[in-house]
């Protein structure tokens, strides 16, 4: 059993997260009621204030993201696989709900997020079907999944502290 705890943690960025970032005010700490004061905490930075958020990723991945526009393409639901006409569509609103969730998921999946956590614990079963002693031992018993015998995650989110 796997549980992931998870307490005011992005599991997918929101669109405006993704677009967030590139205005200059957004790489200042800020004062969480807007009353900077000594010793306040802080909320962290939305961006490194040149780049919004989704064309930094794209920066450090961008071969993925050339694919994802061709992969949309091919799937009909962008008109042109070019991936930089992607990145434009997005920032313009000019994209289906569909293609908004793709990018969303391709985002939180380079990111440090919830949900790239959750997909790879949830990969374990798949590691464990992959050993020759799991193996043997279900080729008796052929109705039953490996999974649901060894792989148990729950996610702990608490969105309230």
């Amino acid at each position: 059993t796997q549980i992931i705890p998870a307490y005011n943690e992005v599991v997918i960025p929101a669109v405006d997260f993704l677009k967030a970032g590139s205005d200059p005010e957004d790489a200042k700490n800020g004062s969480p009621d807007d009353q900077p004061g000594l010793g306040d905490l802080t909320l962290p930075p939305q961006g490194d204030g040149v780049n919004t958020n989704l064309a930094f990723m794209i920066s450090q991945f961008p071969d993925e993201w050339c694919f994802l526009a061709k992969r949309l393409h091919a799937e009909g639901l962008i008109e042109t696989g070019e991936s930089q006409g992607l990145y434009h569509s997005f920032m313009k609103d000019r994209l289906n709900q569909e293609s908004i969730n793709e990018i969303r998921l391709w985002a939180c999946l380079r990111m440090q997020s919830v949900a790239k956590t959750v997909i790879g614990a949830l990969q374990y079963g798949r590691a464990l079907a992959s050993l020759p002693k799991i193996r043997e031992h279900y080729a008796q018993y052929p109705n039953k999944r490996i999974p649901e015998d060894h792989v148990e995650v729950i996610l702990a989110h608490q969105t309230y502290g």
